[in-house]
């Protein structure tokens, strides 16, 4: 099962843990953070976050729950009050020269972070800027993205998904691709035959089985698209009216909780006042998990077990 990380005011194993190393950065971090939605991304079991509300801008800053350790990043100026889009990745095979990155203050040396800040707007532009914070710096870079096809965010999606060292940022009508290493970005079209709003509210985006998949669902049934070499392919499209309660059916606020990561055919459905239902799209069968009425579901899903399909069937 994930769990929340260890607590990282437990100084059991070293009171050197509640100092403020300011030469280093080193602060301490609440637990409250994984709960109040200051979580702003993961990767390779570093948290980025933000003492702040992650939409605020600023306040950012790395955490390693298991060496209990986090590092802030440098301020970068605010110039009017707007949402931001926020994207982290870890690339651990990107720096060339890991003697050379371990002089750098950095919780670890060998892997290459990157932060990405983008002012949101839900107006399509085709040219905007792109803040960039890296590792091997420390330091933020500004890049400008030209689409020809143009790209507006959603208003209420404000947070990225990382996949094979790209950002993929939802839109109102395509998903923004950008590489923080490369420093460029693309578009990306949602399936042809889906609701790309109705994704974006109550869908998923992730992988399983190492394949990107993007999922909806909608009042009685739930497709999910895997990413093929050229366009999304359609792997199920399935009615589960009859074979869930009325009552998850027909709540408005029900969505796709997450995809398996090494079953291609498990799938989580949540509802907040529902529960968990855990749906097996081969086999059309769903199992009820109790005790998750009422259960707010994290921005990354910590605490969601990994439950198997082949549990239950």
């Amino acid at each position: 099962m994930l769990t929340f990380p260890p607590d990282p005011y437990d100084d059991s194993d070293n009171d050197d843990d509640l100092e403020h190393d300011h030469q280093n950065k080193r602060i301490l971090i609440s637990p409250e953070v994984f709960i109040k939605g200051t979580v702003c991304g993961c990767s390779m079991n570093v948290f980025l976050c933000s003492d702040n509300r992650y939409t605020s801008g600023y306040g950012y800053f790395l955490h390693d729950p298991i060496n209990k350790e986090s590092f802030k990043l440098p301020s970068l100026e605010v110039k009017e009050e707007c949402l931001h889009a926020i994207g982290f990745t870890c690339d651990p095979y990107y720096c060339n020269d890991p003697k050379e990155d371990s002089r750098r203050n950095y919780l670890d040396p060998r892997k290459c972070f990157r932060v990405v800040r983008i002012n949101s707007f839900i107006a399509i532009h085709y040219e905007f800027e792109v803040d960039v914070w890296s590792s091997e710096t420390g330091n933020w870079r500004q890049k400008t993205v030209i689409l020809d096809d143009g790209f507006a965010f959603a208003p209420h999606w404000s947070m990225s998904f990382a996949y094979e060292g790209g950002l993929y940022f939802m839109g109102r009508t395509s998903i923004f691709v950008y590489d923080p290493y490369g420093l460029n970005g693309e578009t990306l079209d949602y399936p042809v035959d889906s609701d790309p709003m109705n994704i974006m509210s109550f869908g998923f985006l992730g992988t399983s089985c190492g394949d990107l998949r993007i999922a909806e669902i909608r009042h009685n049934y739930i497709k999910v698209w895997e990413l093929g070499s050229n366009d999304w392919e359609l792997l199920h499209h399935v009615d589960f009216s009859g074979l869930l309660p009325n009552e998850f059916c027909a709540d408005y606020y029900k969505r796709v909780g997450g995809f398996h990561p090494h079953e291609g055919e498990t799938v989580y459905l949540y509802s907040f006042n529902e529960g968990i239902y855990v749906a097996n799209l081969e086999t059309i069968k769903f199992t009820y998990i109790p005790g998750y009425q009422k259960s707010d579901l994290s921005p990354f899903h910590l605490e969601l077990p990994l439950w198997s399909s082949k549990d239950f069937f």
